[in-house]
C-alpha cells in the first residue's frame, strides 16, 4: 500500500504590526490557553533571542495541530518576531510592573495535511485526475472538505491575538 501525503494551505499571510507594551510571557500563555480550551496540540517549532544594543529580538515559531478526521490534520503555523524588546518597570496604581516594550510581527497561516493510503483510486493518475474534477466541479467529498474549518480556526487565534494586543496597550498605558 503507498502512503499519499498532500499539504494546502488554506490561509495565508494574516499579519499584525503591534507597538508598545506587552507581557511577553502572557502572550505565549494567551496561546497556549487558546490551544488547550479548542483541544489542539502545540508544537514549539523555533524561540530564539538575540541580544543587542537595542534590545532583544525574540522568534517565536508554533505549529497548533487539530485532528479532523483519520486522514486530515489541520495545521495552524503562528510566527511571533519581537524586535527592540526593553524590559521597562512601570508604576500603576501603587504597584510596580515589569513588562516589555517592542515592536511585534505576528503573522499566521494554515494548512491542512492529508494522509491518504494509496488504495486503488488515489494510487492511479487517471482515477486520481477525475477524483480532482469531480471534487471540483460536481461535489466536493475530498480536497476542500475541511478548508473552511481549518481557516476559521486560524482567524480566531489571530482575532485572540489582537484582542490580546489591544487590552495590553490599555492595561499598561
Amino acid at each position: 500500500m503507498i502512503l499519499i501525503s498532500e499539504k494546502k494551505q488554506v490561509l495565508y499571510d494574516l499579519r499584525m504590526l503591534y507597538n508598545g507594551p506587552f507581557s511577553a510571557e502572557d502572550f505565549y500563555k494567551e496561546v497556549d490557553d487558546w490551544a488547550k480550551e479548542n483541544g489542539f496540540e502545540k508544537e514549539h517549532k523555533r524561540k530564539m533571542e538575540h541580544v543587542t544594543k537595542d534590545g532583544k529580538k525574540i522568534e517565536w515559531l508554533t505549529e497548533i495541530h487539530s485532528h479532523l478526521d483519520d486522514y486530515h490534520h489541520g495545521d495552524v503555523v503562528l510566527r511571533a518576531q519581537m524586535d527592540n524588546v526593553k524590559e521597562v518597570a512601570i508604576k500603576k496604581d501603587g504597584k510596580k510592573y515589569k513588562i516589555n516594550n517592542g515592536d511585534v510581527h505576528i503573522l499566521v497561516e494554515c494548512f491542512i495535511s492529508a494522509h491518504l493510503h494509496g488504495t486503488y483510486w488515489q494510487s492511479r493518475p487517471v482515477l486520481r485526475f477525475f477524483r480532482t474534477l469531480f471534487d471540483r466541479f460536481i461535489y466536493n467529498i475530498w480536497s476542500e472538505k475541511y478548508d473552511g474549518v481549518v481557516n476559521m480556526q486560524g482567524r480566531e487565534l489571530f482575532k485572540r491575538i489582537q484582542s490580546f494586543f489591544k487590552l495590553q496597550k490599555f492595561k499598561y498605558s
